[in-house]
């Protein structure tokens, strides 16, 4: 359970959002779509990998706390997708 809470819903939510940015750029001659979607290929697996350590080493932790510590480093991608979309 704990690697469903901490590896699986922060790379679902990251992979959603940077669908969402990239169909919102289809065809309006955007390079925002393009950034999202390269920087979703680094990040994804990127914050996963550093989740499931963070989850495989850390045991004894509360799962609310695997949730907060999961879930601020997975909205660090998201975050800069919104930034390369507003720019």
């Amino acid at each position: 359970m704990r690697y469903l809470i901490g590896l699986f819903l922060p790379a679902l939510f990251q992979g959603l959002v940077v669908l969402i940015i990239i169909s919102m750029n289809q065809g309006n001659g955007s390079w925002a779509g393009l950034a999202a979607f390269l920087l979703g290929m680094i990040a994804i697996p990127l914050t996963a990998l550093i989740n499931g350590l963070y989850v495989w080493k850390n045991p004894q932790v509360s799962i609310l706390t695997v949730i907060a510590k999961t879930f601020s480093l997975a909205v660090i991608a998201p975050l800069l997708c919104m930034v390369t979309l507003i720019l």
